[in-house]
C-alpha cells in the first residue's frame, strides 16, 4: 500500500490583532466630540431652567409675599388679630389639659386629684436646680469647671510606652517615632490640605463679600458653599465653585473638563430639585403670583369665609376645652387633703 505523502508546513503569520503573543499596541484616536457637545448641551439645559426656577421663587419672595401682607393686613387686619389672640388661649388651654392627662396615666390618679396637682404646680413651680445637676449644690465630677486644665503631652502614658519602645521622635518623625515616609498617607494628606488651602484663597478673591460691591443670590449661595466644603475639607466641591466662577467670568466652558462639567451638572440639577420642591409648596400658598392677579374681590371673599371659618371652629374647640378643665375644677373642689401619717418611732440600731 502506497504511503501518502506529508503535507507541506505552513508558516504562520504574526499575530497583528493586538493578541497575548503580540506586545505591540496601538493607539487608536477616539473622537470625544460628540460625547463633549451632549454633556456641554445638558449642562446648558439644567443652567437655564435653574435660572428659570429661581426666577419664580425671587418673584414670589421679593413681590408676590409683600404686596399680599400689605392687601390683607388692610382688609382683614381685625379679623387676623383676633385669631392671633385666640389662638395663644386656646394653647394655654390645651397646655392645661396635656399636663393633666400626664399626670393621670403616669401617675395613677383621678382627674380631680391630676387637675389640683397640676395646679399647684402652675401656682408654685419648682424652682430650677442649681450649677452642676445636683439638687444638693454638690459640683458635678464630670463638668469642666473654671480650675480645669488641659492634660499635657508628657502626661500622656500612651506616649511614654511608645517613647521606651521606639526611642525619642526626631524633628521630621511623627508621633509613633517612625520616619514620614513610612507613611505615604500623611504626606498624602499634607498636599491635600495644601490644595484645599490653595482652591479656598482662589475662591475668595472671587466671591469673599467685601471684594465686590453687589452680590448677587447665586454668588452668596456659592461663597456659602465654599464656606462648608472649606469646613468639610472637601477640594472637589471647591474646585467645582472655582470653575463655576470661571465660567461665569468668561462665559464659555472651553477650557473646563468634560469629568467636570459632568459633577457641575449633577449639581445643578439637585440645586433645580430642592428649588422646585420649595415653588410646589409655595403654589398652594393664597400669595403665588398675587401681583399678577386681577380678581382681588374674589379672593377677598373666599379668604373671609376661610378665616371666618377658622374662627369659629377655634372658638368651639376653646368652649369643649374649657368646659372639660372647669369640671375638673369643681372636682378637685371636693377632693380632701391627704391625711398625714404620724412618725414612726425611732428604734435604736442594736436594740440589745
Amino acid at each position: 500500500m502506497p504511503r501518502r505523502k506529508p503535507r507541506p508546513k505552513t508558516q504562520r503569520q504574526p499575530n497583528t490583532t493586538g493578541g497575548a503573543g503580540n506586545h505591540c499596541r496601538a493607539l487608536v484616536p477616539v473622537d470625544g466630540t460628540a460625547i463633549r457637545k451632549k454633556i456641554k448641551k445638558d449642562y446648558e439645559k439644567a443652567l437655564r431652567d435653574l435660572d428659570h426656577s429661581r426666577q419664580l421663587l425671587d418673584q414670589f419672595q421679593q413681590v408676590d409675599q409683600p404686596q399680599f401682607s400689605r392687601w390683607l393686613n388692610s382688609h382683614f387686619g381685625a379679623l387676623l388679630t383676633e385669631l392671633r389672640e385666640l389662638s395663644v388661649k386656646l394653647a394655654e388651654d390645651e397646655a392645661i389639659v396635656i399636663m393633666v392627662q400626664n399626670e393621670v396615666i403616669f401617675g395613677g390618679s383621678s382627674y380631680a386629684r391630676a387637675f389640683k396637682r397640676v395646679m399647684d404646680f402652675k401656682a408654685h413651680p419648682t424652682p430650677p436646680p442649681p450649677p452642676g445637676g445636683d439638687p444638693e449644690g454638690k459640683p458635678d465630677p464630670f463638668e469642666t469647671g473654671p480650675d480645669w486644665e488641659e492634660p499635657k503631652d508628657e502626661d500622656d502614658p500612651f506616649k511614654s510606652i511608645f517613647e521606651d519602645m521606639f526611642g525619642q521622635p526626631g524633628p521630621d518623625d511623627n508621633f509613633w517615632g517612625m520616619p514620614k515616609e513610612a507613611f505615604p498617607a500623611i504626606a498624602g494628606t499634607a498636599h491635600t490640605a495644601q490644595r484645599l488651602k490653595e482652591l479656598y484663597r482662589a475662591v475668595v478673591r472671587r466671591l469673599h463679600p467685601d471684594a465686590h460691591r453687589e452680590m448677587t443670590a447665586q454668588k452668596t449661595e456659592w461663597w456659602h458653599q465654599a464656606q462648608s466644603a472649606y469646613e468639610a475639607g472637601d477640594a472637589e466641591q471647591l474646585e467645582v465653585i472655582l470653575t463655576l466662577c470661571e465660567i461665569g467670568e468668561t462665559g464659555s466652558t472651553a477650557q473646563t473638563s468634560a469629568s467636570l462639567l459632568q459633577r457641575i451638572t449633577a449639581q445643578l440639577k439637585s440645586s433645580l430639585r430642592e428649588i422646585k420642591r420649595q415653588i410646589n409648596q409655595q403654589r398652594r400658598e393664597p400669595a403665588w403670583n398675587f401681583s399678577n392677579r386681577t380678581d382681588h374681590a374674589a379672593a377677598a371673599e373666599k379668604l373671609r369665609r376661610d378665616l371666618t371659618g377658622e374662627l369659629q371652629a377655634m372658638q368651639r374647640r376653646r368652649q369643649e376645652i374649657q368646659a372639660m378643665i372647669a369640671k375638673w375644677k369643681a372636682a378637685s373642689e371636693k377632693v380632701k387633703a391627704p391625711r398625714r401619717r404620724k412618725p414612726e418611732p425611732e428604734y435604736p440600731e442594736f436594740p440589745f
